[in-house]
């Protein structure tokens, strides 16, 4: 249950935040918004405001805005017609704005999410810079019921001072002593006080190395959210081309058949954000936002139907001077709709099938 209302909270809070962009975007250039829907579906409640009918749809996942001029109008005897309404009557750079404005508010959701995860989470810096965290000690996270660990006494949530006299011990150094010490000479900090915790130790022989029984994490300085902002800003911009060639190689692998290690899908994420909610409110936070760096980026692919698509037909038709036949536009929106969904279904089958025979 947990798993699912996080799932839908990121998902929605992601597509309703890309979608008030469009909305804020619109109303700026004139641009009048004839709904706005937080869900999809069936609507369970509309009020009206601002001139635009608020709507609360029955399915939670996602929503979305209604701008007049984005599709043609049809004459009384059935024929299609130009639009002259709305997006129709605005120039390319006001058409580009509106467009856009969903890419650019899931980039800044996307870095303030990690920014915080960051402050949560110092270790995760690492994912922005590149480089390996400097640690400051060792934390358990976890001890394995029945283990040495729990027989020396070591609780989740002691920092490990010291190992065998040396200080402020990162995770690989914890590891290297449990697997060449003869003894475990332990100073772990717990509520404030620090206890030591000795015990005579195997070395590691032919066999397996000596398991102590525990997870342990680094214990970094703390970061501060402001102090990882521009950090977050910038790996927002520099992750797009890496972003960009997953999509492409992961849809590629969908349609040949070869492993996929870019894109998941549906029942990729939910896995993910199973892992996430067991481990805490970090990974959750850092997950969500991948997941809006993620839908930034797919709906700036020059794909018809996404927001890059449509910014892409309206520089062409800006360029050529007039616009596409009444429908033409739309049923190249359509084409490229159904096929971004013929893709996920290709992924999710396969995720199925990799779930079920796991």
């Amino acid at each position: 249950m947990l798993t699912a209302v996080t799932f839908v909270l990121i998902l929605t809070s992601a597509v309703v935040v890309h979608e008030l962009a469009h909305y804020l975007n619109a109303r700026s250039v004139g641009v009048p918004v004839r709904a706005f829907s937080v869900g999809i579906g069936p609507v369970i409640l509309r009020r009206r405001w601002c001139g635009t009918e608020w709507r609360l749809s029955l399915l939670p996942i996602g929503g979305y805005v209604d701008l007049p001029g984005m599709a043609p109008k049809v004459a009384e005897d059935g024929r299609l017609e130009h639009p002259d309404e709305g997006m129709a009557k605005k120039g390319l750079g006001a058409k580009l704005w509106v467009l856009v404005g969903g890419v650019i508010a899931n980039y800044l959701l996307g870095a303030v999410l990690l920014a915080w995860a960051i402050s949560l989470e110092p270790s995760y810096q690492e994912i922005v810079t590149g480089a390996p965290v400097a640690a400051h000690g060792s934390v358990v996270g976890a001890v394995t019921p029945g283990s040495p660990a729990e027989a020396l006494g070591l609780r989740p949530g002691d920092a490990i001072v010291a190992i065998n006299g040396t200080e402020r011990p990162g995770p690989d150094v914890v590891v290297s002593e449990v697997r060449t010490a003869r003894e475990l000479a332990l100073t772990v900090r717990r509520g404030g006080e620090e206890l030591e915790l000795v015990t005579p130790w195997p070395v590691a022989g032919a066999g397996d190395p000596p398991l102590l029984g525990i997870q342990i994490t680094a214990l970094v300085e703390p970061v501060g959210f402001l102090a990882a902002l521009p950090d977050t800003l910038a790996f927002g911009v520099r992750v797009i081309p890496r972003m960009v060639g997953g999509f492409v190689s992961g849809f590629a692998a969908a349609v040949t058949g070869a492993e996929n290690t870019d894109v998941a899908g549906p029942v990729g994420m939910v896995g993910m954000v199973s892992q996430a909610t067991r481990v805490g409110l970090a990974p959750v936070v850092l997950l969500a936002a991948v997941i809006n760096f993620s839908l930034g980026v797919f709906n700036l692919l020059p794909v018809p139907g996404l927001d890059g698509g449509r910014m892409l037909l309206a520089t062409v038709v800006a360029l050529r001077g007039r616009p596409f036949r009444p429908g033409q536009e739309e049923a190249l929106h359509f084409i490229g709709v159904m096929a971004v969904l013929a893709l996920i279904v290709l992924i999710t089958f396969r995720e199925l099938g990799a779930l079920l025979a796991g």
